[in-house]
């Protein structure tokens, strides 16, 4: 169609003028469209990429005091440190409050683009992209004092107990593989306090401080009533989990790891971990 309505355009030129007027135009017609398209084309070149690199980020994750929650300043101090990474490359973010298991999914399935603050495991790097560790977080195992030990030789050495585990979390390997073990499954971590406490598990394996802080909350309770069995499980590091299902997966997890590597040179890392109390 283009191309008819060019010849017409043309035929116009050469019947309207003299010959040597009309070739002239016509040369002079061709350059300039020519040159009109290529900035059409770059102009939306251009523009496209500018949405794909300013994009909001829309990230989703659970409540996990104290290190991000709906309930906390700035979402935690996690959520602070994340969004300052993506604002060095650009990028505005939404974050959005889930259970754990919906959150992984959406991000699994693209209606989410990043998963915030999660564990690394072979099974995940599977199914989404993983950042450079971003916090660390002690993980153990936690019981009432009235259990009567306060140290374990091996896993092994904890057979005959009970242990409360948080469905969908990963820890170790050699934990996660410990089949021999008897491990009751909890929907959260609160459900966990609840647990111990009422003595309807041993033993709970969870985050340290997010512990501590569901048993600060329960008002009724006290964490000085419990003790972390030594030694800990880990010391393990939390990642951004990134969806696979979106198109510019990995140019975002490498615009955030530049941007977290710039805000701990410059000293905004340190800034928030301090604000947060960390």
């Amino acid at each position: 169609m283009t191309g008819n309505i060019s010849k017409l355009i043309r035929s116009s030129v050469c019947i309207s003028y003299l010959p040597s007027m009309g070739c002239l135009l016509e040369r002079l017609f061709m350059i300039y469209s020519k040159k009109i398209f290529l900035v059409i084309y770059l102009t939306l070149l251009v523009a496209i990429s500018q949405n794909v690199w300013s994009q909001k980020v829309r990230m989703v994750t659970t409540d996990w005091e104290p290190y991000y929650a709906s309930t906390l300043e700035s979402g935690g101090v996690v959520a602070e440190l994340v969004r300052a990474a993506f604002l060095r490359g650009g990028h505005e973010t939404s974050l959005s409050w889930y259970p754990w298991i919906r959150a992984m999914k959406m991000a699994q399935y693209g209606s989410a683009d990043v998963v915030m603050g999660a564990y690394y495991s072979s099974e995940r790097a599977e199914i989404y992209n993983f950042s450079e560790p971003i916090f660390s977080v002690d993980v153990g195992l936690i019981a009432l004092k009235s259990l009567g030990i306060d140290r374990y030789d091996g896993l092994r050495s904890l057979e005959s107990y009970t242990i409360g585990l948080m469905r969908g979390w990963v820890y170790t390997e050699e934990f996660d593989t410990a089949d021999f073990l008897k491990k009751q499954i909890l929907v959260n971590q609160v459900f966990a306090v609840r647990m111990l406490f009422a003595k309807r598990v041993d033993i709970v394996a969870a985050s340290i401080l997010v512990f501590k802080r569901e048993a600060k909350l329960l008002a009724h309770r006290n964490d000085q009533d419990i003790v972390v069995l030594s030694p800990l499980l880990d010391s393990k590091p939390l990642y951004l989990m990134f969806s696979k299902a979106i198109p510019n997966s990995l140019e975002l997890v490498k615009s955030f790891n530049e941007g977290m590597a710039s805000i701990r040179t410059d000293g905004t890392f340190q800034e928030i971990l301090d604000k947060h109390g960390f």
